[in-house]
């Protein structure tokens, strides 16, 4: 497992150049707003760049027919699930990290706020990666995008929805206290989706 590992930090070192870039750019980005409104941009970016940085592990693996030679690898099936799961939890962790150290460097320090706002970002990096893995593990990354953008968009259109029937929106108390949960469900949630996909791979092979 710790080669499958290696080979997906081996992708990630391919795109660092870019992902660096990125970064640079939302912390001069951060840095230039310099308050606390502008935190949200770190929060973001860590979940649309785990988000894509895990689409396109799978994406890479389609491309080179990588299935044919994991077949021949003497890894549990499970093991070779578990090493993606942990490619998508290690790269939300590392974001989030950097948010946090930009936001002490830039503010000088972080309040309770921002710090709620990085411990959400990486419960839905994980959220997200729950849903996306088994659909990547079931349809393949084409079907799984055009899926993983419903679900994107399922939450915006619930607002959406709140507001036209008139419906009261969560108050702020009840909205800080989801966000201390937030973690817990994350986690519980990927363990699942770990099963599931597990499940997904294991009869697929078979």
């Amino acid at each position: 497992m710790t080669g499958l590992i290696l080979k997906d930090l081996m992708y990630l070192r391919r795109t660092a150049k870019v992902l660096l870039l990125l970064l640079a750019f939302y912390f001069v980005l951060f840095a230039v707003a310099g308050d606390d409104s502008a935190s949200g941009i770190f929060s973001s970016v860590t979940v649309l760049l785990t988000m894509l940085l895990s689409v396109n592990a799978f994406a890479y693996d389609e491309a080179a027919k990588w299935s044919v030679y994991e077949r021949s690898l003497p890894v549990a099936k499970s093991g070779v699930v578990l090493a993606r799961y942990s490619l998508g939890v290690g790269v939300a962790t590392c974001l989030t990290l950097i948010s946090f150290l930009a936001e002490l460097v830039v503010l000088r320090g972080i309040s309770p706020d921002n710090l709620a706002a990085l411990w959400a970002s990486w419960s839905i990096a994980l959220l997200f990666c729950a849903i996306l893995f088994p659909l990547m593990y079931k349809y393949g990354t084409q079907k799984a995008r055009m899926a993983l953008m419903i679900v994107v968009l399922l939450p915006t259109l619930g607002l959406i929805l709140l507001q036209k029937a008139n419906l009261p929106l969560p108050s702020v108390s009840t909205v800080l206290l989801l966000i201390r949960f937030l973690p817990l469900a994350a986690v519980a949630v990927v363990l699942i989706s770990f099963q599931v996909s597990c499940r997904i791979f294991r009869n697929k092979e078979d």
